[in-house]
């Protein structure tokens, strides 16, 4: 029980697990305000919850063994569209429903189409699933929104990838987990949009 804590240590072997006391709860904790601040509706904020809840830790796990597990993903985009409906069905706000499901779609089948065709040098399949349920959030307010996230991924993703090669840290063809950018993309996105309610 002992290393469910955010300070938590292998009962067996008493080495620290995961990431540094408390940084994981802090960077939840931010990501939640920030939804709080952004959603105009209460079901909306319990999908921006939700899919926080689901992608903070991600960005550790992506950061250290490069995956994004299908136990955390699918579960965020499950959840995030299931409560875009229940949010359409309750305010008569379907367009923001399309807009959601449509700006999922469209992400997710470019970056399974880049891993088809550009193999280990496009976008894993962790990375496609991942951008489903953030865009789907994020389309909620629109193409803008959720485009914009993508791009801020990969924007960071580019500034990092150049200090670190810069800096003789990584070499060309060293692969950089792209998670964490896209939810740090996706976080910064929801702290800019329009969070009053929609007509």
């Amino acid at each position: 029980m002992a290393a469910l804590l955010p300070s938590g240590r292998c009962g067996w072997c008493r080495q620290r697990i995961g990431a540094r006391p408390y940084l994981l709860e802090l960077c939840i904790a931010v990501a939640a305000t920030i939804v709080v601040l952004a959603a105009p509706t209460i079901p909306v904020l319990l999908a921006g919850l939700w899919w926080a809840g689901c992608a903070v830790p991600l960005v550790f796990i992506d950061t250290r063994v490069h995956r994004l597990p299908d136990v955390l993903t699918m579960p965020a985009a499950a959840g995030v569209l299931a409560l875009l409906t229940v949010d359409a069905a309750v305010g008569d706000r379907w367009d923001h429903l399309l807009s959601a499901a449509v700006c999922a779609a469209v992400t997710t089948a470019v970056f399974v189409s880049m891993g088809l065709l550009l193999g280990s040098r496009g976008m894993g399949l962790g990375d496609a699933k991942l951008t489903l349920s953030a865009t789907a959030l994020l389309g909620w307010w629109g193409w803008g929104a959720a485009f914009g996230a993508v791009f801020l991924g990969f924007l960071g993703a580019g500034f990092v990838g150049v200090a670190l090669l810069a800096s003789g840290r990584v070499h060309r063809g060293t692969h950089i987990p792209m998670g964490p950018f896209f939810i740090a993309g996706t976080v910064v996105m929801l702290a800019l949009v329009d969070g009053t309610p929609a007509k």
